[in-house]
């Protein structure tokens, strides 16, 4: 396993931002870029690209536009959405990404909303892209949650218009949820979580038709502590992608001997789920063989 590289990328629009690729010492070992939740600086994730590196998967991190590293943030006078985040900061991302292991087939995925967000990124297929993987992630429509929690989205709704119209932006740490966000990013959000659709405004792409058409294995991992990402969440999601290779994988404590994790502390215990997510991607890669795999797991799945 090779020291993390950090390296720079300047998008078309002149947003610059880092990535973290922490490669293995195999340059065609799988690559999977991992996008990380609403509000989350990568840095997060480093202990999980470090326990995937160790068993054999390459991993890519980055800070969302706003976040950590990114030059800008969001305010009255820049506003940004899903469309810009997908469409061109990790398309100019993934094109850094290629130059760096052009040998390694191309996985992608995310938590939470990093996982959403991968969804619709594989759903462009440009480049293609060999899998998804889904950690504590799902859809946000409303309909999914508890009472409690439905609630608390229209909450959040009315929170988001009346500070984006003060402000100009999304405090969101002080109401405990995402970091600083954007209007439009929060626009989008809502808009899912109102209607269950991924119609982000200004794209003139048709994610929803090219999500159903999307014939990738695909690995859903959820926590049953979870209650921002519950199992009907992830269903609704995966439910998405009709024509895809789908394994939902709900994770008990029986699973972690007894070490309990929801949507946050999972990112606290890597090594925990590193191996067996980075032996499900070697299961379903063509690029190795099954017997490449350090290790064996077995896949749990709900009915």
């Amino acid at each position: 396993m090779k020291p993390a590289e950090t390296f720079s990328i300047t998008a078309d629009d002149g947003h610059r931002f880092e990535a973290s690729l922490h490669a293995t010492a195999d340059p065609t070992a799988p690559v999977l870029l991992f996008l990380p939740a609403l509000g989350t600086p990568s840095r997060v994730y480093r202990g999980f690209a470090t326990a995937l590196a160790a068993q054999g998967v390459q991993v890519c991190i980055t800070d969302w536009r706003g976040m950590a590293s990114s030059s800008v943030r969001a305010s009255r006078g820049h506003n940004h959405g899903y469309q810009t985040l997908v469409e061109t900061d990790v398309t100019a991302l993934l094109a850094q990404l290629a130059r760096r292991v052009p040998q390694a087939a191309l996985w992608v995925g995310g938590h939470s909303l990093g996982g959403q967000l991968a969804t619709l990124l594989a759903a462009r297929q440009s480049p293609p892209v060999r899998g998804l993987v889904l950690v504590a992630s799902g859809s946000v429509y409303r309909r999914c949650y508890s009472p409690s929690l439905q609630i608390g989205i229209r909450f959040l709704g009315l929170m988001a218009a009346i500070t984006g119209a003060l402000i100009g932006y999304f405090p969101g740490r002080r109401f405990g949820f995402g970091g600083r966000e954007a209007r439009g990013v929060m626009d989008d959000w809502l808009h899912v979580a109102r209607t269950g659709r991924y119609e982000p405004a200004g794209s003139t792409f048709d994610y929803e038709t090219a999500l159903r058409r999307l014939t990738l294995p695909v690995l859903a991992l959820n926590f049953r502590r979870d209650t921002w990402a519950p199992e009907a969440a992830a269903r609704h999601l995966l439910d998405k992608l009709a024509a895809a290779d789908r394994h939902p994988w709900i994770w008990g404590d029986a699973e972690t001997d007894g070490q309990p994790l929801d949507h946050f502390s999972w990112a606290r215990k890597p090594d925990l789920v590193a191996a067996p997510v980075a032996q499900w991607i070697y299961q379903h890669s063509t690029a190795h063989s099954r017997e490449s795999a350090p290790n064996s797991y077995v896949i749990y799945s709900y009915k």
